[in-house]
């Protein structure tokens, strides 16, 4: 939330240079704001450094979608991880290691650009919850970005996202949506080695596991923030 609101009053450090990357075609899932079923579309990425979003370096090209230049500018995105039980991801756990690790060593040797990317990551509101039928939406399991945007003068509310995706347990509020909101899912290493966002097709069965009562009848988990696991051992407020 707090992204959107600095993002919305031109709160913003200086914007990191993005290096311009190939292009990449994923399957992603489209909730559209007319009340239209759900469905699966090939989505487009973009090297773009306008919005909270830059610390993925790729992003979904969503402007044909959103009518509006301000609209694609005022975007946010948040998390959410779809697991079998309450286990952190190993490869989610270090990650988290290894930049606080750096963060603690040699913080004055971090560039502002990484900075920047490190505060947007973890700063971005995240959920998991468990999948109560995940041998059936086993092929649903692992990470998601959900893509939307907050141009109230552009687009219409949303009000067909479910209600367990909209819920922002970090602030006990929901999430508010304008135009389309699309989800898309980031591979398990989530890090490509050329640095950037790995994003994997969403499965099909996805479509069902978005209208099943029975498997959105969700235990949401706490996340463990890095800011939480700095309290932990005593580390100096870096945000």
């Amino acid at each position: 939330m707090f992204t959107s609101i600095s993002s919305f009053l031109g709160w913003k450090e200086e914007e990191p240079v993005i290096q311009s990357y190939p292009p990449v075609t994923i399957v992603g899932v489209r909730i559209p704001a007319d009340g239209t079923p759900a469905h699966l579309l090939p989505l487009t990425t973009i090297s773009d450094s306008s919005a909270p979003d830059s610390f993925l370096l790729h992003v979904p090209d969503l402007r044909s979608h959103w009518v509006s230049e301000q609209a694609w500018r005022l975007r946010d995105l948040h998390r959410f991880d779809l697991q079998k039980d309450g286990r952190v991801p190993l490869s989610q756990h270090l990650q988290q290691a290894d930049d606080l690790k750096n963060l603690l060593r040699q913080p004055q040797h971090l560039s502002r650009e990484r900075m920047l990317h490190l505060r947007q990551r973890y700063l971005v509101p995240q959920q998991r919850f468990f999948v109560q039928q995940h041998n059936h939406y086993h092929y649903c399991l692992g990470a998601y970005y959900v893509f939307y945007s907050f141009a109230v003068d552009d687009l219409p509310v949303n009000k067909f996202v479910p209600r367990w995706i909209e819920e922002n347990n970090d602030v006990h509020l929901t999430h508010r949506y304008f135009g389309d909101v699309f989800v898309v899912k980031i591979s398990q290493d989530e890090v490509g080695q050329d640095g950037r966002a790995a994003y994997e097709d969403v499965d099909p069965l996805f479509l069902d596991f978005l209208v099943d009562d029975a498997a959105c009848s969700k235990t949401l988990i706490p996340l463990l923030h890095l800011r939480e696991e700095q309290k932990m051992i005593g580390g100096p407020n870096i945000f």
